[in-house]
């Protein structure tokens, strides 16, 4: 929060024309400004003059906004707002006394074109800031621009180009002045994609962030405490410090106004801040953007094999602690990277390490996060990476990577692959939140090498060995009910070569549904026949196995699989390569 004040009061200082802003909290942006702009004077015909604060919207036009703080009961505008009274202090439209309706409703100052046809507005806006004299206002002003993405987009169905030309205009006649600065909001990123080459020299980007813990703490220490004043609530009277934090955890990843909406409704629903309610509200909330945020409940007692990624899962574990830090370590490991045959367990692995690691787990599909519009994949991007942020620790778990990141040949996307890349590149280099990125990927060679060397893990899961198939069957029959000790497991990792863990698992799948149909037991002769019928992976993706398989034979990627001396003479280990 304090970020945006000091940001704004630079630009104005150094008569920078325009601040761009990147967020989704707009009615909190405005209260900052609002606040701002009561707080910091500036000097007009020799006096200190409060600036005043004009949002636009197309729907409306200008409406100006003000500080109001009680006293003795009584409303009151604030011109010069102390920084003690700042926390009982209301944004709000300003009324105009002299229009009130007949029928007693408040109205507003309000500043619009007479033709309110559609569109009307947008020249309008750029018309008033032009227009606007400082002098003859006996004020400066701060022109709030909500969505204002909608209209500087030359490429989409924004802003025609004499538009452009005039803000232009508008923003040169105000680098010397410091009376009149331009606000642009905008839910996506601002870049330049979305802002025009002529106007970007005028234009400071800057992003408003989702709450990090500290000010989290802040406002639940607020709140809990006022309720405490209040009386009203027993359960919340009742509770530690510890159980406060708890909720501050748990409102991780949220914006401030839906922080404000999840803990009214768990009060409402429970008559308390119970965590549960909380977490599931957010889940619900980050699911509406288009993410799945869960904690998974089983860890790597049900991968079979894998040892050699589990252990060093396991050893990375201790690098998200304090005692790291003590040790010597400055960031926290930001993510692994797994290539492997399909069905060998790849989302398996990031659901098992969640669960290790004691961290909720972000998925999403890599198409998910791609658009048709221009800046579209750059926005989804965007908001994925501030959500992981503003919740970590977190492990994000990006299926099938290189659906987005991967540079498809002879595709022209209007820079947007680069513009995506850039972002996480960026982010794994400068964030040390403690996100954890797990991506998979089908085909390394769409990756850029600046991409793949931010992975500090980077495996490829071959096809499961005679003794990780073992332990595959025995997870299974086990978590399938089964008596294991029935069966002769040492034939069924025989019958069962060249195949691939989710072959294994939906074979005995098979089997049991041939049992249960036939109204008895699951038999040996049902697993193998089932076994004899199935096209294995190592047939079926042949080709996309080798390709992988030279990725560790270059050094690009670590064997997850634990493999045995290879005994060329043995029917089973018959090959370089195949070793199962």
């Amino acid at each position: 929060m304090e970020e945006l004040t000091n940001t704004i009061h630079a630009c104005i200082a150094a008569n920078v024309s325009s601040v761009a802003i990147s967020t989704t909290e707009t009615d909190t942006v405005i209260q900052e400004i609002a606040e701002y702009a009561a707080k910091y004077t500036h000097k007009l015909r020799g006096q200190q003059k409060r600036r005043r604060v004009l949002v636009w919207r197309e729907s409306v036009g200008f409406e100006e906004y003000g500080v109001f703080t009680k006293v003795d009961g009584v409303k009151t505008q604030v011109d010069i707002l102390d920084s003690n009274v700042a926390h009982t202090t209301t944004v709000e439209r300003i009324e105009d006394p002299s229009s009130r309706r007949g029928d007693g409703k408040k109205t507003y100052i309000t500043y619009q074109p007479e033709d309110m046809m559609p569109m009307a507005t947008i020249p309008f806006a750029l018309d008033f800031i032009e227009a606007y004299n400082a002098n003859d206002e006996g004020r400066g002003a701060i022109f709030v621009l909500r969505d204002w993405h909608r209209y500087i987009d030359l490429e989409g169905n924004g802003m025609a180009a004499h538009h452009v030309d005039r803000q232009l205009h508008i923003f040169e006649s105000l680098v010397n002045g410091g009376e009149k600065t331009v606000v642009m909001l905008s839910p996506n990123r601002w870049n330049a994609d979305n802002i025009p080459i002529e106007l970007n020299q005028h234009v400071y980007n800057m992003r408003f962030p989702m709450p990090e813990k500290a000010e989290r703490m802040t406002r639940v220490a607020g709140f809990v405490n006022g309720l405490k004043a209040s009386g009203e609530f027993p359960n919340v009277n009742s509770m530690s410090d510890d159980q406060v934090e708890s909720v501050v955890d748990a409102t991780a990843g949220l914006t401030r106004t839906q922080m404000n909406n999840v803990l009214c409704m768990a009060l409402v629903a429970n008559k308390n801040l119970d965590v549960g309610y909380i977490l599931n509200e957010k889940r619900k909330l980050v699911e509406q953007a288009g993410f799945i945020m869960t904690r998974p409940d089983t860890g790597f007692e049900l991968i079979g094999g894998l040892d050699p990624l589990k252990q060093w899962a396991l050893r990375l574990r201790k690098r998200f602690t304090k005692a790291a830090r003590d040790f010597g370590f400055t960031r926290y490991p930001s993510g692994l990277l797994m290539a492997g045959v399909p069905g060998c367990g790849k989302s398996a692995i990031s659901k098992a390490l969640a669960n290790e690691w004691n961290m909720n787990l972000l998925t999403v599909q890599a198409t998910d996060l791609k658009g048709s519009l221009v800046g579209e994949s750059e926005a989804k991007v965007h908001r994925l990476l501030d959500t992981a942020k503003a919740a970590a620790p977190i492990i994000v778990f990006v299926d099938e990577a290189e659906k987005l990141l991967g540079k498809s040949e002879g595709i022209h996307d209007g820079g947007a692959h680069d513009a995506v890349l850039g972002q996480f590149l960026s982010f794994m280099q400068e964030d040390d939140s403690g996100v954890f990125f797990v991506f998979t990927a089908n085909n390394m060679e769409k990756f850029a090498p600046e991409l793949i060397d931010r992975f500090e893990g980077r495996f490829f899961i071959d096809l499961p060995t005679a003794d990780e198939r073992k332990e595959i069957l025995r997870i299974h029959l086990k978590r399938l009910n089964q008596d294991i000790e029935k069966f002769d497991v040492t034939e069924l990792v025989r019958a069962s070569k060249d195949f691939s863990g989710r072959n294994i698992e939906h074979s005995i799948e098979e089997a049991m549904g041939i049992a249960f149909h036939e109204d008895r037991t699951l038999t040996m002769d049902d697993l193998l026949s089932t076994f004899s019928t199935v096209i294995p992976t190592s047939k079926t993706e042949k080709n996309k196995i080798e390709t992988m398989r030279s990725y560790v034979d270059n050094g690009l990627m670590r064997q997850a699989n634990h493999l045995p001396e290879l005994d060329f003479d043995n029917e089973e280990n018959s090959g370089a390569r195949d070793f199962l």
